[in-house]
């Protein structure tokens, strides 16, 4: 059973004339806004276009464990952001997905945080697997993980800094990008 819906490929190639008809920045510009509420001691409320994130710390560092923590929400939007572009660039390539999973692993140093040593928090090293199960060619896939790549905007951000290690797997078995 094919994950993307019907209305997928159309909706993209919608989006992408509009985009190219854009006149002005103001026209094609994309913006995010998340308002976040500290409720109470490291538990804080993010509301982002009529959603609510609930984000907190483990209780080894006096936190509550009611949501994900900011590092937690930072790899998962990497992750859902392969996801979302993956399955733009497949509907338009007419590639099925029957099962799309992205892992996205980061390391850190956590000294850093309370700039123990002189060591700087970012993610040293980032590394984003995506699974998918399809009947397409390998070589197809491989190129929409390409595409994927090159058009996540979170990952357009991140590649100006962090070593970013990618593998793909397409019906188990890993494929070369």
């Amino acid at each position: 059973m094919n994950l993307i819906g019907p209305d997928q490929k159309a909706a993209v190639q919608r989006s992408m004339s509009e985009l190219r008809s854009a006149k002005t920045h103001s026209e094609s510009a994309g913006t995010n806004k998340a308002v976040v509420t500290l409720v109470e001691n490291q538990h804080s409320v993010a509301r982002v276009r009529g959603f609510n994130l609930l984000q907190d710390e483990p209780r080894s560092v006096a936190g509550g464990m009611r949501g994900l923590t900011p590092t937690d929400f930072f790899m998962s939007s990497l992750g859902t952001c392969e996801n979302v572009v993956f399955v733009r660039y497949a509907a338009l390539e007419d590639v099925p997905v029957e099962a799309l999973e992205t892992t996205v692993t980061g390391t850190w140093d956590r000294r850093g945080l309370y700039g123990i040593a002189g060591v700087d928090p970012h993610f040293k090293e980032i590394t984003i697997e995506t699974r998918v199960s399809t009947s397409a060619p390998k070589e197809k896939v491989a190129e929409v993980a390409r595409r994927t790549h090159s058009g996540c905007p979170i990952y357009a951000t991140l590649r100006k800094d962090t070593l970013l290690t990618f593998r793909l797997f397409v019906n188990g078995e890993q494929q070369p990008l």
